[in-house]
């Protein structure tokens, strides 16, 4: 549920200009187990806590200029994995976005720290919406970082969306700048996003420039479609890192609805990973390992905005570390998730 403030700006005080915002926001709570196993060594560690960093509020604000044109902005405030409280930014703990725009005839224009098109496709091409780590995650997940990451949006990004040419259909364009006089650190986002009568489809091509000579590339494929008693979902992408390396994997899920009850299954796979090198490497290098990702999620909406969920999730080939010595055929890690989620 949306609350509607009347929000004073910092220079109301001399021009005494007044704005419209509206407060969005997620509280979560619960348990979060997780195993992890390495070549028969296993280590088990139990928290109370938002696991996958969802708490977090919203600021935002919208004024209709005239003439066809309107700004747009949001202030995004998140805590991270020690519960530290912080603004948007990059990395996982840095999931709610933080910029200002412009929007009109042109199509719009927004900088700041955005949702990259790479995650916006796992939410839509995963059933379980970015709830646990899925293999296919960490091949896709390299927006202004190394391929691997799990950073969900990225400062210092600017993002051009076209003006609508088709019903349904979005064409946007992201760059994130690294900050270097070479160019390292560089990264581009290429997407096309279609909506209609229950189907969501799309595709997004990227690219990060991690040296001067080398650049990693991302392409995934992503939809889902919803029957009515049940939604389907499923994507695919494949990886190339340190120039020439590829890694690819398909992921596929369902939703069943049972009332205020939902059930969901996904699975993902990929054909190797996405690794650090070895120690003392700079470069990333790609595992041969074949990873396997099977998540079971069991949710009831308590009320209207408040929900409880039973998450199950463990992949096999890696135990999460991500170092070149840690994936291995006989490592795994496995995840147990209790939780409640309100929003407002």
């Amino acid at each position: 549920m949306k609350k509607t403030l009347v929000a004073v700006a910092a220079f109301a005080a001399v021009s005494s200009a007044m704005a419209d915002a509206t407060i969005t926001g997620l509280i979560q709570v619960g348990t979060n187990r997780t195993t992890t196993n390495t070549s028969g060594t296993s280590t088990t560690a139990t928290t109370l806590e938002d696991s996958n960093q969802n708490t977090g509020i919203n600021v935002g604000v919208k004024e209709d200029m005239g003439g066809g044109m309107s700004f747009d902005g949001n202030i995004g405030i998140s805590n991270n994995a020690a519960g530290t409280i912080q603004g948007g930014g990059t990395g996982n703990s840095a999931g709610y976005q933080t910029y200002g725009g412009l929007s009109g005839g042109f199509g719009s224009i927004r900088a700041g720290s955005i949702y990259t098109a790479q995650f916006l496709a796992l939410t839509k091409g995963d059933a379980t919406g970015y709830l646990m780590n899925t293999p296919i995650s960490q091949i896709t997940q390299h927006q202004g970082g190394s391929v691997g990451s799990s950073t969900l949006s990225t400062s210092s990004m600017v993002q051009y969306t076209l003006p609508s040419i088709v019903s349904g259909l979005t064409l946007s364009i992201q760059q994130k700048f690294g900050g270097a006089t070479d160019g390292t650190g560089t990264a581009n986002f290429y997407s096309a996003d279609y909506t209609g009568s229950g189907l969501n489809i799309g595709a997004v091509y990227s690219s990060y420039k991690y040296s001067t000579s080398l650049t990693d590339t991302v392409s995934t494929l992503y939809g889902n479609y919803d029957f009515g008693a049940a939604k389907v979902f499923a994507m695919s992408a494949t990886a190339n890192t340190a120039g020439d390396v590829g890694v690819s994997g398909t992921s596929v899920g369902v939703a069943i609805p049972f009332g205020a009850a939902k059930i969901t299954y996904n699975y993902g796979s990929t054909n190797g990973a996405i690794i650090n090198g070895v120690a003392g490497a700079s470069a990333r290098d790609a595992s041969n390992v074949k990873q396997t990702g099977n998540t079971f999620v069991a949710s009831y909406e308590l009320s209207k905005r408040t929900t409880a969920y039973a998450a199950y999730y463990k992949q096999t080939g890696n135990n999460l570390s991500g170092t070149a010595q840690a994936v291995s055929i006989n490592n795994s890690n496995t995840t147990t998730r209790l939780m409640v989620i309100h929003s407002f």
